[in-house]
């Protein structure tokens, strides 16, 4: 299981836009705005009883700016300054799961995931400027999906099972 932050309502819709635009342009899989929290592979217990145990309060969490990688699932994104609110519910997911996940090194919400030169993806970052300074995360979802994830048919094959608004 994955275990997924979600951004709230008009910053889901800024990332949904910005992630339909590139998907469009570059012929890539369509997918949900998120944060990766952790992957576990200790399924003790269903998602949805899980996520009812997080206490958490949405987050809110500074952008860095947009990056790019080699890496399939990191081709393109927008990369966040990691907090103790974070760590605080990665921590708390832990618990949850009975499994010891570490915080993100390099949190960040992936723009684009496909296979392209490096000069195309430095110029794709390079362009974009989100027109936020920062992101409020507020939902959290458990998602079932293959690892690792290599291709469009991957990426597509992603099914949220369960999920649930952070208490405000």
């Amino acid at each position: 299981m994955v275990y997924w932050l979600l951004p709230a309502k008009p910053e889901r819709e800024l990332f949904c836009e910005v992630i339909r635009i590139l998907r469009k342009g570059f012929r890539a899989p369509s997918f949900e705005p998120h944060l990766t929290l952790f992957v576990t592979t200790k399924d003790r217990q269903p998602a949805s009883k899980v996520l009812r145990q997080i206490r958490s309060r949405p987050i809110r969490l500074e952008v860095l700016g947009v990056a790019h990688s080699p890496k399939f699932t990191k081709t393109l994104f927008a990369r966040f300054k990691s907090n103790s609110a974070l760590r605080k519910l990665v921590t708390e997911l832990g618990r949850a799961t009975s499994s010891s996940p570490k915080s993100p090194a390099d949190p960040h919400m992936s723009l684009l995931y496909k296979k392209m030169p490096r000069g195309i993806r430095k110029e794709l970052a390079a362009a974009i400027k989100l027109p936020v300074r920062s992101v409020r995360l507020d939902s959290i979802a458990a998602v079932r999906l293959n690892l690792p994830v290599r291709t469009d048919a991957d990426v597509e094959s992603w099914r949220i099972v369960a999920s649930r608004k952070l208490s405000s």
